[in-house]
């Protein structure tokens, strides 16, 4: 009985080892791409020096602010030859058609080779919103993208913040899950296709920048457009 104990003991830790491996290869023996995400608050030196799968740039932020460093950020990593993609801060103070039509005017189709994003991670003080209202607000932005782009966008949020006021209502849309510093197991609970893991130095850019690594079970090609 003891013997048998301890095979299953060893047997049960050599399958742990397989799975982490498979986890940490992409589940399919292939590594999990990894990417960047960048503004006007992260000041790139080198761009030949910068190493990324992928990286999306700040474009825009409610109906009429545009990130300075965008055009600048998004010829930088095409020319470096890093696929690139736009997101969108969400304000609540303004509407979404308003907002998207705002982002469209600011990204066009062929500047991104990726998805477009919609960051929308709180609401603005004096403008909360209702769930309902919000999801409605939401939806909004994501079937105009659609319409605009030809795919819907993808949803970055924290995860409390996505399970409070989208959770079952968004499942058409991948998810970023923004939690920085938190362990894998703890954003397993939503079905996340990115997630911004951790804030750390990288080589070509000044001071520290959001790190974001895929999905095992999400696969590089959903990202593009």
């Amino acid at each position: 009985m003891v013997h048998f104990k301890r095979k299953a003991t060893r047997f049960a830790a050599f399958f742990c080892l397989l799975f982490c491996l498979g986890a940490c290869l992409g589940g399919r023996g292939e590594r999990v791409p990894e990417g960047l995400d960048i503004s006007h608050h992260n000041i790139v030196t080198d761009w030949k020096a910068v190493k990324a799968d992928f990286i999306f740039v700040k474009a825009t932020e409610g109906s009429n602010w545009v990130d300075p460093d965008w055009t600048a950020n998004q010829r930088g990593a095409r020319a470096a030859g890093i696929p690139v993609g736009a997101y969108h801060f969400m304000t609540t103070s303004s509407p979404a058609e308003a907002q998207f039509e705002h982002f469209r005017r600011v990204v066009h189709r062929d500047s991104i080779d990726l998805v477009p994003v919609l960051d929308i991670e709180k609401q603005t003080a004096g403008h909360i919103l209702p769930r309902k209202a919000l999801q409605e607000e939401v939806r909004t932005w994501v079937d105009l993208c659609e319409k605009h782009y030809g795919k819907k966008p993808i949803l970055y949020s924290k995860q409390s913040f996505y399970l409070k006021n989208f959770a079952g209502s968004f499942g058409d849309c991948l998810y970023w899950c923004g939690d920085a510093g938190s362990s894998e197991a703890y954003v397993s609970f939503t079905d996340w296709c990115i997630w911004q893991y951790k804030i750390s130095h990288t080589p070509g850019i000044k001071g520290k920048v959001d790190h974001n690594k895929m999905s095992p079970y999400h696969t590089f090609a959903e990202l593009w457009l």
